[in-house]
């Protein structure tokens, strides 16, 4: 005659978690968190992508830009 009881599992057996895996299993055990991470990833890395090109186009075009140039052509006091 079997137990129908279901016997415990030593912790030893058990493999310990890492950081990444707790951090995946909560962002993804659900459509809807793995769906808010996903474009609040997006939007971090669109944040960033857009600073660095405007520092690479910035840097590449010094002195042949509107900004860089105005106190040549316009009088008076800072409109802009």
């Amino acid at each position: 005659h079997r137990s129908l009881q279901a016997s415990p599992r030593p912790s030893s057996r058990r493999r310990p978690h890492s950081k990444l895996t707790l951090v995946t299993s909560t962002l993804f055990r659900r459509n809807y968190t793995m769906l808010g991470a996903v474009f609040a990833g997006a939007f971090a890395f669109e944040l960033g992508y857009d600073n660095l090109m405007n520092k690479v186009w910035d840097n590449h075009n010094r002195g042949r830009q509107w900004k860089d140039i105005r106190h040549k052509y316009v009088e008076g006091g800072d409109d802009e």
